[in-house]
């Protein structure tokens, strides 16, 4: 297929054996250096703000032979969560420009979502994390009875507000492979970031994986019921497992992974066990270690970068 044919093309014999470390947790703790073999495998910066812990002509290899490329979406393209950026943006729409007057019946329970992410951002502040089931219960409740138009409406916003240089990042990397988002997100708003980045000329993003939401009928058109529990993605295995029954509906063998926190060290370990990347977007110390590639940045100059240099010098 194309895919195959993009990942294949030029590129140079993958190392044998590789020299990167092994894992054997999804919550490393390799601080500066990871051990290889009873080795001391320092971290090098290969551009600005960029850090790697294998030789660059491992890094383009592994890129090179990747027939897939899978990013998170939640504070690595998008500098915060997707799913408080919904509420918040379906909020001040109907606050301001409410299609009936009486949908303002609405805004006290969306209100009441910003209260539960504050009290989940203080609980995380002190070390005390809040069960992702339970995030989602909240959830929806806040947004039980939405119509559907203003979900949309907002979700097509959203992808506006991604870091600088996500798109055009995204960009070069789908001139390698198939390049799709995987994400414990909601799946209307992926599939707005899939419309935002399309190119006239060119790849962007392919495929999504994320949570489903449901809606039902109401009085006038759709609302939002419930996230679909048969699809439902609760943590980093479970983005894992349908990131490999991408790969295997591909025919991709090795991919490169994008991440940024636990819930991806998953899919980062998978890049790894298949000789492909995982690249890290700003992960905390503690998390460094899963990553080949660390970037650092305010925005995604420097993944944009970062791209220019795993493509080499002649680019695609």
């Amino acid at each position: 297929m194309e895919g195959e044919r993009r990942g294949r093309r030029d590129a140079p014999p993958l190392p044998q054996p590789s020299t990167h470390p092994p894992i054997q947790s999804s919550r490393p703790d390799l601080g500066d250096r990871a051990t290889v073999r009873g080795l001391r495998v320092s971290w090098r910066r290969i551009g600005l703000a960029i850090e790697a812990q294998r030789p660059m002509a491992e890094l383009r290899a592994a890129f090179a032979h990747s027939e897939a490329i899978a990013l998170d979406l939640d504070e690595c393209i998008f500098p915060g969560y997707t799913q408080v950026e919904l509420g918040r943006r379906v909020a001040w729409r109907i606050l301001r420009r409410p299609v009936r007057a009486s949908d303002r019946r609405l805004l006290a329970r969306l209100a009441l979502g910003g209260v539960y992410f504050g009290i989940k951002e203080t609980k995380r502040l002190v070390g005390v994390g809040t069960p992702m089931r339970r995030l989602v219960r909240r959830y929806e409740r806040v947004l039980r009875g939405v119509p559907e138009s203003y979900l949309l409406e907002a979700a097509a916003e959203i992808p506006a507000a991604s870091y600088p240089y996500a798109a055009e990042t995204v960009a070069e990397l789908a001139t390698q492979a198939p390049t799709g988002l995987v994400s414990l997100g909601l799946d209307i708003v992926a599939r707005a970031y899939t419309q935002a980045f399309r190119r006239a000329e060119g790849p962007s993003l392919s495929f999504i994986e994320s949570n489903v939401v449901c809606f039902r009928p109401g009085c006038r058109g759709r609302v939002f019921d419930a996230y679909d529990r048969e699809a439902f993605l609760e943590n980093g295995a479970d983005k894992r497992r349908v990131l490999e029954r991408r790969m295997a509906e591909l025919g991709a063998a090795v991919v490169t992974v994008v991440g940024h926190s636990e819930d991806d060290a998953a899919m980062a370990v998978l890049a790894r066990e298949t000789g492909g990347l995982a690249i890290g977007f700003n992960p905390s110390w503690r998390l460094r270690g899963v990553f080949d590639i660390v970037v650092r940045g305010r925005d995604w100059e420097s993944m944009y970068a970062l791209a220019a240099i795993l493509l080499g010098p002649s680019g695609r």
